[in-house]
């Protein structure tokens, strides 16, 4: 009896993984959806609308909801952002909507309280890793393919609103780049299917291959950033190297080693052009290195709150004063000083205390420390260009927090859940 009725609430929990796919992914792009759900890059509001549905029907389900290890850190977070978006309006004058629409996206934090809950049961988390590797390979597919046709006869079959570029937009013939969309799910998810192959040797894996191969596509062709790119593969490389702390077969030796080597040959290729970039005081290393600078200043004026998440390019004034005069300073390009000049001192603490934490995890982890220590690295390395705080990076903050607290606190097996109570 019992069995049939574990079957039966497995079988449940695959809508509700499935809808947090389509909503991440943005119903795959493939048919129109209102633009203040989905228009830019970095717009999370469908997902944010997602989350908060969630959240109500969780706790109608449950009559009750557990902080966990993050619970507390992530509402203060949420707190701080929604106040420093709040007061920017009194000096900036921001509408409601505009507070609103900065505020709306962090919801997705809400998702770590089912995530921590559902996702420690094994059979609940391979059911969200396979759909999750099938639904990457179909949005690899999907955008890989729209490049090939925008490129070769400048047409577009998806439905990206304010998501091309300028450049790209005028001047098809040299693709089609499409930053940040993916930035925040593929960055820790691809951590999570790297460890699984790892963790298999690299035997009867191949849709953990293919789905990390067209994540690394995808972030190589379609978003173009070489910091990402290299982040990701340094921090895969770091889980190599920690597993091969323990005992070893010659075959995964060898393989790890050629894994290695072509890795460090990536990284090789992509620090050349870097660092060419930055000897040359081009591109956007140049806008990176000057807008530590600025937005240091800023956080240093706006020194407790910041200057919040509302959009200055709402206000003409208030995006001179963001973004500089020529308009090239982002502060989700300059990390951890970002966090500083948008959420001022209260959130640069809160975002390092949430780094302290992942660490803890990964040193009291009872199991799948490999994959802790890669998401840790991963998390170092981005906050130095690209904060988890940016909303963009939202899911990446809550995947990486859900999957610490799973593996760092001893669970049994199946998670004693009441199973009755949820069919």
């Amino acid at each position: 009896m019992m069995i049939i009725i574990r079957k039966r609430w497995l079988s449940a929990t695959i809508l509700p993984i499935v809808l947090f796919y389509l909503f991440e992914f943005r119903f795959f792009y493939l048919i129109p959806l209102p633009t203040v759900l989905v228009a830019g890059t970095t717009n999370k509001n469908l997902l944010a609308v997602f989350s908060l549905v969630a959240i109500l029907y969780f706790l109608l389900r449950t009559k009750k909801i557990s902080f966990g290890y993050f619970g507390y850190t992530f509402s203060l977070i949420f707190i701080t952002i929604a106040a420093s978006t709040l007061l920017s309006s009194f000096e900036f004058g921001f509408k409601t909507t505009q507070v609103l629409w900065g505020i709306i996206p962090y919801l997705i934090l809400l998702l770590y309280f089912p995530g921590k809950k559902y996702l420690s049961d094994e059979d609940i988390r391979e059911q969200f890793i396979v759909i999750g590797e099938l639904c990457t390979l179909l949005i690899a597919a999907l955008f890989l393919f729209q490049y090939v046709q925008y490129k070769n006869h400048h047409t577009l079959f998806l439905n990206l609103p304010n998501m091309i570029p300028d450049h790209y937009y005028w001047h098809p013939e040299d693709g089609l780049r499409i930053r940040n969309t993916f930035d925040g799910f593929f960055r820790v998810f691809s951590l999570i299917i790297a460890d699984r192959i790892f963790a298999k040797k690299f035997k009867k894996c191949t849709l953990d291959v293919f789905s990390l191969i067209s994540m690394l596509l995808v972030i190589l062709i379609i978003d173009r950033s070489r910091s990402y790119l290299v982040i990701v593969m340094l921090s895969a490389i770091a889980m190599l190297i920690y597993r091969a702390k323990r005992k070893t077969t010659k075959a995964l030796f060898l393989l790890g080693s050629v894994t290695l080597i072509a890795g460090v040959a990536v990284i090789s290729n992509k620090l050349s052009s870097i660092f060419s970039s930055i000897s040359d005081n081009t591109g956007s290393w140049f806008a990176r290195v000057e807008g530590v600078v600025h937005f240091t200043k800023i956080g240093l004026e706006h020194f407790f709150l910041g200057i919040g998440m509302a959009d200055p390019e709402a206000i003409a004034s208030v995006e001179k004063y963001v973004r500089g005069p020529e308009g090239i300073f982002y502060a989700d390009d300059v990390g951890i000083v970002g966090v500083f000049a948008l959420t001022g001192v209260i959130g640069l603490v809160l975002y390092l205390l949430f780094i302290a934490k992942v660490f803890k995890c990964f040193r009291n982890a009872d199991r799948n420390k490999a994959l802790l220590f890669g998401l840790f690295i991963c998390l170092i390395l981005s906050s130095v260009l690209s904060s988890y705080f940016d909303r963009s990076r939202i899911t990446a903050l809550v995947l990486t927090a859900v999957f610490c607290e799973i593996n760092c606190s001893k669970r049994p097996k199946v998670h004693e859940l009441d199973y009755i109570d949820r069919l």
